[in-house]
């Protein structure tokens, strides 16, 4: 059995493309799916960048509790992206050639409302109940 961020890094590998326009103008499926691939990859390395300021800015209590809720909110994003779309990762097949562009722009989605998260953490750390993001 395939393990889900194998799967993923499968199912969300870019594919060579010249395509540089917005995705939904995408000549066809193939490019479409780069596009969304591309796209992900883009939110995902700034979802890496800000986890990596914070966890700076954080003891190693805070550290360890950031850790534990980002692995849980990739398990959640990933649950939750499979919910949105229908995709079966026990039949990646199912939901045809769109299968992976969609999950891939709710995994975009998600990950970028993640990182504006951690944006607030960083602007009003843990335990600072006057801050306000």
């Amino acid at each position: 059995m395939l393990r889900p961020a194998f799967l993923s890094a499968v199912l969300l590998a870019p594919v060579t493309s010249a395509w540089a326009g917005s995705c939904a103008d995408a000549p066809n499926q193939m490019e479409a799916t780069s596009c969304a691939s591309e796209q992900f990859a883009t939110a995902d390395a700034e979802l890496n960048r800000l986890y990596g300021v914070l966890r700076t800015k954080l003891d190693v209590p805070g550290q360890r509790n950031l850790v534990a809720a980002q692995r849980a909110w990739i398990t959640f994003r990933d649950l939750e992206c499979n919910l949105r779309t229908g995709y079966d990762p026990g039949d990646p097949a199912a939901g045809g050639t769109i299968a992976s562009m969609l999950v891939g722009e709710c995994r975009t989605e998600l990950t970028r409302q993640r990182s504006r998260d951690l944006q607030a953490q960083i602007r009003c750390p843990g335990g600072d109940l006057s801050c306000t993001p």
